[in-house]
């Protein structure tokens, strides 16, 4: 009996894995089976909800939320996600800290109880549009709705992506914004249209368009994304670096994100190994070295601590303009 719940069971969590989503186990016995497992093959990110341990690993926070709320939409269709679980699906930038609890709308009003999995908000579904037979707000609710529920530093990849991955015009979200203020929001309100007054398609990930607002937020705002060199080795091949400043006429200094993700996610790997993928970014970096700027590294704890990156970038020799009083400038 043991080896027949073994076969079906690697069949029903292959199944789910086909279908991007938790397994959502069809009976008692198969989901006592699974709780057995757990902490060995088996991981259970949420209660009822199971999924190989090997390939959970293998996905990172966003992946994972969009899997456990496809099973999630299979318990409970009538369910429409909103807030940084909509915006998840609908391929927006999200803060993988936001990603913590399930976001639903509710009738009734809102509730985020310590520990729970999920989070409802008092947002009224009318309007909302199915992805792949999943209810989600609109586009444009979406972004504005978390826009209004997180920082400068947050809010950027959302506003970055809703431009670019959505095709949102920034004056669309913000009049969005503007039809939502009322008298007890005007932090929030001036927060999120002065995200998207700095918001900028050409952000290549979440990560990039944190690390920029917080470079807006202490005073070394980039002069370019994405700045384009051709390598010195093949004049048809542009070598692009993340972040450029200017120190004089002619004169950079060139910034890199860090991170992991670039070395581990089988999509950016594009069939390389992480150790291919080290020694082409080796070449790249020896590459541009030939131009003779300085190339600035960075990592998201680096730029999540603002004091120690604001020193980092000071240190390297980025001037400093003067800090930003934008939040005070938005006309409501």
């Amino acid at each position: 009996m043991t080896h027949c719940n073994d076969q079906l069971i690697d069949q029903l969590l292959t199944q789910a894995e086909q279908e991007g989503r938790c397994l959502i186990p069809p009976s008692s016995a198969i989901r006592k089976a699974l709780l057995r497992r757990t902490g060995g093959t088996v991981v259970s990110p949420m209660p009822g909800l199971f999924a190989r341990k090997t390939r959970w690993n293998e996905l990172n926070r966003a992946q994972r939320h969009c899997e456990i709320l496809r099973a999630l939409a299979i318990i409970h269709p009538d369910w429409t996600f909103c807030s940084f679980s909509a915006a998840c699906l609908l391929g927006l930038e999200v803060s993988w800290r936001h990603l913590n609890v399930v976001h639903v709308c509710s009738a009734t009003k809102p509730s985020a109880r310590p520990g729970a999995h999920i989070q409802r908000h008092q947002i009224d579904p009318v309007g909302a549009i199915r992805l792949s037979g999943i209810s989600v707000t609109p586009p444009i609710q979406t972004a504005t709705d978390c826009l209004l529920q997180t920082g400068f530093a947050d809010g950027m990849p959302i506003a970055d992506s809703a431009i670019s991955k959505l095709g949102l015009a920034p004056e669309q979200l913000m009049e969005a914004v503007e039809q939502r203020a009322t008298a007890r929001n005007g932090r929030a309100i001036r927060t999120a249209l002065t995200t998207l007054r700095y918001a900028d398609a050409r952000a290549e990930s979440g990560g990039e368009s944190v690390a920029r607002a917080v470079m807006i937020e202490t005073g070394f705002a980039p002069d370019w994304l994405q700045y384009e060199l051709t390598d010195p080795f093949d004049s048809a091949k542009p070598i692009r670096t993340d972040f450029a400043w200017e120190r004089q006429a002619r004169e950079l200094t060139l910034g890199e994100l860090d991170g992991l993700i670039k070395y581990t996610d089988q999509t950016m790997l594009a069939g390389r190994t992480t150790a291919e993928a080290l020694v082409a970014e080796r070449q790249r970096e020896a590459h541009l070295s030939l131009y003779g700027h300085p190339l600035l590294r960075f990592t998201m704890n680096e730029v999540r601590s603002a004091g120690m990156f604001a020193k980092k970038l000071q240190t390297a020799g980025i001037r400093q303009t003067a800090l930003p009083t934008w939040l005070n400038d938005i006309e409501l």
